[in-house]
């Protein structure tokens, strides 16, 4: 993928991830997750071992490996012998402050230590990239000295938790996640389980037309003939890659850009309206209401802190 393609995608991808726990896993056991609404995500600070979701093959990890696991599958990690203690999370869980919570699986010490992660299972609202993934993923960063410079400050700052660490913890874990889409981004092969659908240079050119001018009338027949493909075809492979029309494509990156704009400015609904392609802002915001359940004004009220997807 050319580098201006992806550098216009990866700003069109709002990564909201949010910190909730530190998990301290002893040699000879295991930690286990219960299933999550949210696709979880693990950053091995230090220790080794496996993780495995479901009924699925293990999948080893050392340092600097980010694991993401999809939304609503059970998963284990550490130890993978057959004869390692396990612990459930649900029953070992202390809170170790600033929104933090803490998991155990051992008697003390600690050989593997991660802090972790949720995306919401209805990330990137418009690409929903995340939403599409089906197996779990191990990316290994330790030949990054960006990234290895970023794990070194998330264990140096969730060694004393403290105000502030979960918005430090937030920051550093999503530039690892940056990182990690730009390199799935820039693959070549065919192993990007997040990115082939936008590794079809077809599609992609339609769904760049969409980011970079979303109040242009965007039609099925528009956006077909920018990828270069017959209506029904260009339907019918959208659909398959993104689980959704094209059309409800276009309408989720306007209220995305529009909810960010109503918790970023004070641009009149008007002028936010017609930015994205509404006549005014009655039917922007009765698109609005219809996808946040909730009204524009009342949205701006609530803060940036209001992470919801429209629906």
């Amino acid at each position: 993928m050319a580098v201006d393609t992806l550098d216009r995608l990866l700003t069109a991808l709002a990564v909201r991830l949010h910190a909730f726990s530190v998990c301290a896993i002893q040699q000879g056991w295991r930690l286990a997750f219960p299933s999550f609404e949210a696709v979880t995500v693990h950053y091995v600070l230090k220790g080794s071992g496996a993780l495995r979701v479901g009924n699925g093959p293990w999948l080893a990890f050392a340092p600097q490996s980010v694991l993401i696991v999809p939304a609503r599958q059970p998963h284990v990690a550490g130890e993978a012998g057959a004869v390692a203690h396990l612990a459930h999370a649900a029953d070992r869980c202390t809170l170790l402050g600033d929104g933090l919570v803490g998991f155990t699986a051992g008697d003390g010490s600690c050989d593997t230590l991660m802090v972790c992660g949720a995306i919401s299972a209805s990330y990137g609202g418009a690409l929903g990239l995340f939403d599409l993934l089906r197996d779990p993923m191990v990316e290994d960063f330790s030949a990054s000295s960006t990234v290895r410079y970023a794990f070194d400050l998330l264990l140096t700052e969730i060694a004393s938790p403290g105000l502030g660490t979960q918005a430090m913890t937030e920051v550093l874990m999503k530039q690892c996640l940056i990182t990690l889409l730009r390199r799935h981004l820039l693959r070549d092969d065919i192993g990007s389980p997040l990115f082939t659908a936008l590794q079809h240079p077809r599609l992609a050119r339609a769904i760049l037309a969409v980011i970079e001018d979303p109040a242009m009338p965007h039609t099925v027949e528009s956006l077909a003939s920018l990828a270069g493909m017959s209506r029904a075809s260009f339907a019918e492979h959208f659909a398959r890659a993104f689980q959704q029309g094209p059309i409800d494509f276009v309408q989720k990156v306007r209220l995305r850009i529009a909810a960010r704009l109503l918790t970023t400015t004070d641009l009149p609904l008007k002028v936010i309206a017609q930015s994205i392609g509404y006549a005014g802002p009655t039917p922007f915001s009765r698109a609005f209401r219809n996808a946040y359940k909730a009204d524009p004004i009342a949205y701006r009220a609530l803060g940036s802190h209001d992470e919801r997807e429209p629906e």
